[in-house]
């Protein structure tokens, strides 16, 4: 399931989300350039929207601007099998030297 409103749109803006978190805009700002909340921050930003009355999840905090659409694309079912090449004599040999 995507989401199409980050959690700065859930706040209201940054400021508001600023002011309800008790930090400084500058500093959620910066949260929302790198595309991450700090993990050590995570759940107090959690814990706070919700006291606040936003409809927040964990996933929210995770990923502040929204899962990553090509996530099902990276992950594959049916993963390609690992082949490995047997040793011959001469490497087993030396293995235990």
């Amino acid at each position: 399931m995507e989401r199409l409103t980050s959690i700065f749109d859930l706040f209201g803006g940054i400021r508001p989300m600023a002011r309800t978190l008790g930090e400084s805009p500058s500093k959620v700002m910066a949260w929302k350039r790198a595309k991450h909340i700090p993990a050590q921050k995570q759940a107090e930003v959690l814990e706070k929207g919700i006291a606040a009355g936003i409809a927040l999840t964990a996933d929210h905090v995770v990923f502040p601007l929204g899962r990553p659409s090509d996530v099902a694309n990276t992950i594959t079912a049916n993963p390609a099998p690992v082949a490995c090449a047997p040793q011959d004599e001469a490497q087993r040999a030396g293995a235990g030297k």
